[in-house]
């Protein structure tokens, strides 16, 4: 028996079946993207009645819907949506911009008045303090496991004596 869209899509691109962590993971998609996700994987309606209603193809619709859960499972996505917390407010917003909603560079200088030079060098230097985030939260966690299974094996040396 084929898989449904949403199980398909779960299945290929290793998305999380809880709608609630995919509910969070849209929170940083554009409000149109968002929307036809939910319609489509979260509520489960066909494409067809969703193309109609939009004007256009089933076939695009589910292009649109493949590139998106593609980009929701993306380790660039991921990193940058983790890292925000620890961002300034503007770089932030342009990490969400560029990183999760896919807006392209040339727009981005568009939109906030800088020059494409000036937007590809605050990409740049956004990048690099995302990857520096993520190395450091993936020692922060090796360490909390080191100090959990440390602490398990005191726990059991007590109970043995």
């Amino acid at each position: 028996m084929p898989l449904s869209l949403r199980e398909n899509i779960c299945e290929s691109h290793r998305l999380p079946r809880d709608e609630e962590v995919l509910a969070g993971r849209m929170e940083l998609l554009e409000p149109k993207d968002k929307e036809l996700l939910e319609a489509v994987i979260i509520n489960g309606q066909p494409t067809r009645l969703i193309a109609s209603l939009m004007n256009k193809s089933p076939q695009h619709i589910r292009n649109r819907v493949y590139r998106l859960s593609r980009r929701l499972a993306s380790r660039r996505f991921l990193d940058a949506a983790r890292a925000m917390p620890y961002l300034s407010p503007a770089d932030a917003q342009l990490a969400k911009l560029h990183f999760c909603q896919g807006v392209a560079q040339r727009q981005l200088a568009r939109q906030t008045g800088m020059t494409i030079h000036a937007v590809r060098r605050s990409l740049d230097r956004l990048a690099a303090a995302i990857a520096t985030i993520r190395s450091m939260s993936k020692t922060a966690e090796r360490k909390i496991s080191q100090f959990i299974s440390q602490r398990r094996q005191d726990d059991s040396q007590e109970l043995a004596v």
